[in-house]
């Protein structure tokens, strides 16, 4: 019998630019914008840095793939490229995120199939069918292995292995059978744990560069005759049973292929801080809003929210850096509080420092709620309740988050939040800014993918 793995990579093969419907395309081009942001902004970080020193002893220093920060001075191969530049992106915590596999999908297939692109001289229409053929892979293993499995592991990296694989050898133009040993090969590398977020080091930028380097190792492979297990997600000795304590969705792996589309069902981050926060950001700044309440008038807040956020935001501890206090809740709501919002500018060493923000801190408790807990992760809501020195209580519960598939940002508001990444990349050409958004606009009529960086 042909077994679902099988059936996703037939499709995935034979996925024809022509076959996807236009608000996927546009949608692809508004999800690709905004990880290019990201990617900026997170350039000069010191894992970035590290990788990125790491190619330049390792690896070719003269290839076709191009790195996000060209002050480098080199250009390198597919998996180098695509792994400094995957680091990148995932630094500021503002890639996209698709609910229901709880990944941050762009974050590993845009860098590995640019790399890709660029190193085949790609077009714009090869390009995107890539990245939606990665989306729809990647994503669905994330969904296949559920949220048992998250509580563990970082989906990003062992689902985003395979959706990178499937990218690449979609762009290397692989039959169904090379396809699934692509898939095969990269479920076999697959790995991200989470304890880098208790000691606030860098492997969440090793688990996407990496995701990236083994995903196109896995394509290349394959090309070159390397056979991957075939039935590495359902198997005896597969993923579902390695690394899913709970029952795998087996279901998702390929239910309604070609008509549910992964980059439909992704949201963008609005806020600057993990995404298991932003439910009750949005419910507090309603609250503040609505009410006029300020800073120095709140006693208390309440967080009502769901499981894998006590999961996560639970081993960030008190938030001791500026990348671990966006997994802390009640920092990231004093934050809020003070400044009105929760964007990339407002976490900083000094924002660490301020002792009204730590005070504020202690006042925020989290609560587990069953019901949105069970919604989870279909839907990402919460609830807050904000009580006030002067004894007011006032509560807010939200369904879809700004971003949201039901909610998302508008083409105005992606190129806001680019150009505000690309300031805090220290981007000074305003021009080649305005250059990049209108080349991602235009993205399915480039007849090349070089020559994107800043």
């Amino acid at each position: 019998m042909t077994t679902r793995t099988e059936r996703l990579a037939t499709w995935a093969s034979g996925l024809q630019y022509d076959d996807i419907p236009q608000e996927v395309i546009q949608r692809t081009k508004d999800l690709f914008l905004d990880w290019f942001g990201c990617t900026i902004a997170g350039r000069h970080h010191a894992a970035v840095k590290a990788i990125a020193m790491f190619v330049q002893q390792m690896g070719p220093t003269s290839g076709r793939s191009e790195l996000v920060d060209c002050e480098l001075g080199f250009s390198t191969s597919p998996p180098f490229a695509a792994m400094v530049n995957a680091a990148s992106s995932h630094v500021v915590e503002q890639d996209d995120l698709h609910n229901r596999s709880i990944m941050h999908p762009a974050t590993v297939i845009f860098p590995a199939a640019l790399a890709v692109a660029q190193d085949l001289d790609a077009n714009g229409r090869d390009f995107i069918t890539a990245c939606v053929v990665g989306y729809e892979v990647g994503c669905r293993v994330g969904e296949f292995l559920g949220k048992s499995h998250y509580a563990r592991f970082h989906s990003t990296a062992t689902g985003g292995v395979i959706g990178v694989a499937a990218a690449t050898a979609r762009l290397l133009g692989l039959d169904a059978a090379a396809m699934l040993s692509s898939i095969g090969t990269a479920g076999t590398q697959a790995s991200g744990l989470w304890q880098f977020l208790l000691d606030a080091t860098h492997s969440k930028q090793v688990h996407t560069g990496k995701a990236c380097f083994d995903g196109i190792f896995a394509a290349y492979t394959a090309k070159s005759g390397l056979l991957g297990p075939k039935d590495v997600l359902e198997g005896p000795k597969g993923m579902g049973v390695a690394l899913v304590p709970d029952t795998p969705n087996a279901s998702a792996i390929d239910a309604d292929l070609g008509v549910d589309w992964a980059v439909l069902g992704s949201s963008f981050k609005w806020h600057a801080s993990c995404r298991h926060t932003h439910p009750s950001v949005d419910a507090f700044l309603n609250i503040l809003s609505t009410h006029g309440i300020k800073f120095e008038d709140i006693d208390s807040v309440v967080t009502r929210t769901y499981q894998a956020a006590f999961d996560v935001l639970g081993l960030s501890g008190r938030g001791e850096t500026v990348h671990q206090s966006k997994f802390n809740m009640g920092f990231v709501l004093a934050v809020t509080a003070q400044k009105g919002q929760a964007m990339i500018t407002d976490f900083t060493e000094e924002a660490l420092q301020d002792a009204s923000l730590r005070q504020f801190q202690e006042r925020v408790k989290m609560e587990l709620d069953e019901d949105i807990n069970a919604a989870f992760p279909q839907k990402w809501q919460g609830k807050v309740i904000v009580t006030c020195k002067s004894g007011a209580t006032y509560e807010k519960f939200v369904e879809y988050l700004k971003g949201d598939p039901q909610n998302p940002l508008t083409r105005t508001e992606i190129e806001t939040k680019f150009k505000a990444l690309a300031k805090y990349g220290e981007v000074q050409d305003t021009d080649r800014i305005q250059q990049i958004i209108t080349k991602a606009w235009n993205l399915e009529n480039e007849g090349s993918l070089k020559e994107w960086w800043l």
